[in-house]
């Protein structure tokens, strides 16, 4: 008959050795919460010793795992576990923060993670992330703050409008010459193109000569004035030319155009003349709809952000080539003319 122990000698050997084990866990923490005994044995003699014995490395372990440790996002977008995403580019991954290539020209790449924004995104530029009514390119050409819902670029940028927005009224005249039979110089003008003519009955269009005197403006063209005349020459070719000019202004804008006599040399182009009477401009946030605001030289437009926080108050100054151009508190800004 078997024994007791050679029926459960394997079984006996494992609980010894797990016994064995658990004594020396135990060993291994108390000497790290207590210190090394040499350590003890010195603190001891030496108790008139104001030093400290600094903590074991075991202790210092134990209670930073004791203390729950605060981890902050970092600036560039990463995490102590996720690093800052990288963008894959022609096969291989790309680091935005590194080089100056930007990934949505002709914005830098750091401007876009200082502002915690997804680079990643390939329509990101035109995203309005607060829902101020401004997209990422416009509030960086501004030099606002994407994420500051108090901070707006200037109202007007928002402005926009196209050719057929412009009332225009254009004219086309021959200088005819000088006719004084009257006592009076008059200057006769011809059009070129039918022009209301208020001496007919209901103003009825037509290219019959017109005579103006200076200081006057011309029959059917109300914002053209005569205000000047002078007498020039010209030889071409041996042969001297009548190449007088007739000063005419526009009464809108003060902006000028020389009329010359017509005559027969091959230099002689008749000039003409554009006006523009008013405008309509269009004011659309994104993601609002579009406002349209029917506009003369000295009307004002009150514009708004979309949560009517704030505003701005304009007025149309004039008509240029550069665009319309618009007074506010004594500083003139452009709504710029449509790209031809």
């Amino acid at each position: 008959m078997k024994t007791f122990l050679s029926l459960y000698y394997d079984r006996l050997l494992l609980a010894l050795a797990g016994f064995t084990t658990l004594l020396s866990a135990i060993a291994v923490i108390y000497l790290c919460l207590a210190g090394s005994p040499s350590s003890a044995a010195n603190s001891t003699a030496n108790a008139s010793d104001k030093l400290l014995t600094p903590p074991s490395k075991g202790a210092v372990a134990l209670g930073r795992l004791v203390k729950t440790q605060v981890w902050n996002p970092r600036d560039d977008a990463s995490s102590p576990l996720v690093s800052r995403p990288y963008i894959l580019k022609e096969g291989k991954l790309f680091d935005p923060l590194d080089g100056t290539e930007p990934l949505h020209p002709p914005v830098p790449n750091k401007w876009l993670v200082d502002h915690q924004l997804d680079y990643a995104d390939v329509d990101i530029l035109n995203r309005d992330p607060k829902g101020k009514g401004f997209t990422i390119l416009e509030e960086f050409t501004a030099g606002t703050d994407p994420n500051n819902p108090h901070q707006f670029p200037p109202l007007y940028t928002k402005l926009s409008y196209t050719d057929a927005d412009l009332i225009k009224n254009n004219y086309s005249f021959d200088f005819l010459g000088v006719d004084d039979s009257e006592g009076a110089k008059k200057y006769q003008l011809r059009p070129l193109k039918p022009l209301a003519n208020p001496s007919r009955k209901e103003s009825k269009a037509d290219t019959t000569s017109r005579f103006v005197a200076l200081g006057e403006t011309i029959p059917g063209a109300p914002s053209l004035k005569v205000v000047d005349y002078v007498e020039k020459k010209k030889v071409i070719n041996d042969t001297e030319y009548d190449f007088s000019e007739l000063i005419l202004e526009n009464t809108l804008n003060g902006k000028r155009t020389n009329l010359i006599r017509k005559n027969i040399s091959k230099e002689y182009q008749p000039t003409a003349i554009t006006t523009v009477e008013s405008v309509t401009l269009h004011y659309q946030l994104t993601g609002a709809p579009d406002q349209a605001y029917p506009l003369k030289r000295g009307d004002v437009i009150p514009l708004a952000s979309l949560d009517k926080s704030f505003s701005e108050t304009y007025k149309l100054k004039d008509f240029s080539e550069e665009g319309i151009l618009l007074e506010k508190e004594g500083n003139t800004y452009v709504v710029k003319a449509p790209a031809q």
